[in-house]
């Protein structure tokens, strides 16, 4: 009522912000981490498998509801089912890599709405911190989020909680499948990393190896 048109302003210039950078990262870091998973070939079959994890958790925000799918498509490309059972339920409530992003955007956005300013190295350990240790609290079920949202105001605006907390849920809402996306589909990626250090570097051509006997 008070702000108009300039808080749908606001918002999407956040998200301009955020869902390009969600794609960047993963088509950046995720190729490089099944590279040095998986070695030659890990690429392409990571990009062949990781569509129907990431379907799944855009469409249920959830990173515990993808488990299924993820384990599929893991078996499937060779991690055996040992890793695979360990990794992704754990990466599930642990691995929140997309959570961690939302949780900074939505940190700078209240500092910019209330015109906190953003400096000094130490806010900024701090907020990346925050970020780490609030995204475990936002997994699994969908809305989780709510309790990482609440310690950021707890901890960031204590004075402007009424005003703080709705800003920060709308936020949540509008980047939580994206941020649910990054974090489901990273933990079949993450996968490739486990399976590196437990099966050897050599692990993936092994597979290939056995599929092409």
């Amino acid at each position: 009522a008070t702000y108009g048109s300039e808080v749908a302003k606001g918002y999407g210039r956040a998200l301009l912000v955020y869902y390009p950078l969600c794609f960047i990262y993963i088509f950046t870091a995720f190729p490089l981490f099944a590279w040095f998973g998986g070695g030659k070939g890990a690429v392409g079959i990571m990009f062949k498998h990781i569509a129907r994890p990431a379907v799944v958790s855009l469409g249920t925000c959830s990173s515990v509801a993808t488990i299924p799918t993820n384990m599929e498509e893991a078996v499937e490309t060779g991690v055996s089912k040992d890793i695979a059972g360990m990794v992704l339920p754990l990466g599930a409530t642990m691995h929140m890599d997309g959570s961690c992003f939302s949780c900074i955007l939505k940190i700078t956005f209240l500092f910019g709405v209330f015109g906190i300013p953003f400096e000094g190295a130490g806010l900024i350990v701090k907020i990346l911190l925050v970020a780490v240790f609030s995204s475990v609290a936002m997994s699994g079920i969908p809305g989780g989020g709510y309790i990482g949202e609440y310690i950021i105001c707890s901890i960031f605006f204590p004075t402007q909680m009424e005003l703080a907390f709705p800003i920060l849920v709308a936020i949540g809402n509008l980047v939580d499948p994206p941020a649910t996306m990054i974090n489901s589909a990273g933990d079949y990626v993450v996968s490739f990393l486990v399976s590196r250090f437990v099966d050897g570097k050599d692990w993936f051509q092994k597979v290939l190896a056995s599929r092409n006997a």
